[in-house]
């Protein structure tokens, strides 16, 4: 008899993880009004009238959280775009999940972080260089500003940052390393900010979705760990939640992702593959057609002291059955 080649059957052990991880992606928004060439959500293969409808959106929150999830993590796209992410949150903190909104920080203006900050536990901002001369190399700027040839994302973002810190909202740093950047250090950046949470990672080919876009910013495995060995230091000084490094093999398969369409996703294969929508089969079914690495998730510190008390208050209770029916 033919033995198995080890490697594929851990690979079939992995993938068939069937509890729902404590922490959830929502991709519930595809658009975004940045130019990140190394991009790896642009979502161009899922249909711009398919999305799901505000109502069954807002559904989402409830049915993870009944389902074992505890903190959801609110990703585009960018978040801001939507008139309604407030609502959102909303339902999230009404299912007693703890919450986070990613964002390159454009409709994070003052009067909506009035409005709307007790429904934010945390805040990730990408940051990915000491300057905006690398940001405009690799697209991390608005496409009105890219298409002069500068960014103004760190005069932005370190404005909002201050207003987050402000209402004691809890802050996460995203930094994609990339062979723009890769020389770049960002240490005195980072020491004025002081994350709570900082990911850098790998920049990532993905399968239709950033196809024929990145390859010029790719780096090798070795790049990225001398590029995380001059910023360590951060960990040593406040410790290994603070500091996460995400190589390529870490990221693939690792993150429980909801796209638009209410379905689980996977790029643990290169691309994206789909499962059903949870609205039509429910959590736990689609859930199961899922391929997760439970251990890769484990060794990029998927679960750590997120705090996240409930702040609001007062709020009427979901009736999941009347979701689900």
């Amino acid at each position: 008899m033919m033995s198995r080649d080890p490697r594929i059957v851990r690979e079939l052990q992995l993938s068939e993880v069937r509890v729902l991880p404590k922490a959830v992606n929502f991709h519930f928004i595809p658009h975004c009004n940045y130019g990140c060439k190394f991009c790896f959500a642009t979502f161009n293969d899922i249909p711009s009238r398919s999305r799901l409808s505000k109502e069954d959106t807002l559904k989402i929150p409830a049915l993870l959280a009944n389902a074992g999830a505890e903190k959801i993590t609110l990703v585009g796209g960018e978040p801001t775009l939507c008139p309604w992410l407030n609502e959102l949150l909303e339902e999230s903190k009404r299912a007693g999940l703890t919450t986070c909104v990613v964002t390159n920080g454009t409709g994070m203006t003052s009067d909506w972080l009035k409005e709307n900050h007790h429904l934010l536990d945390w805040v990730g901002i990408s940051i990915d260089a000491s300057n905006d001369i690398i940001h405009a190399k690799i697209g991390r700027g608005l496409r009105k500003d890219l298409v002069k040839g500068v960014s103004k994302h760190l005069e932005l973002t370190r404005r909002v940052w201050k207003a987050c810190k402000k209402y004691g909202i809890k802050m996460k740093l995203n930094t994609v390393i990339c062979s723009e950047n890769v020389e770049d250090d960002m240490s005195v950046l980072v020491a004025e900010l002081k994350p709570d949470r900082w990911k850098i990672f790998q920049v990532l080919p993905v399968e239709g979705q950033n196809s024929g876009c990145v390859d010029n910013l790719l780096l090798s495995k070795e790049e990225f760990d001398s590029w995380i060995k001059r910023h360590e230091w951060y960990k040593e000084k406040y410790g290994k939640d603070a500091f996460v490094a995400e190589s390529n093999d870490l990221m693939r398969g690792s993150y429980a992702m909801v796209d638009a369409l209410g379905r689980f996703y996977s790029n643990s294969k290169g691309g994206h593959v789909y499962s059903d929508s949870i609205l039509d089969v429910g959590v736990e079914k689609s859930w199961k057609k899922n391929c997760f690495n439970e251990e890769r998730f484990n060794d990029r510190g998927g679960i750590y002291d997120w705090g996240g008390d409930s702040n609001i208050v007062n709020l009427p209770q979901i009736n999941i059955q009347a979701i689900i029916l």
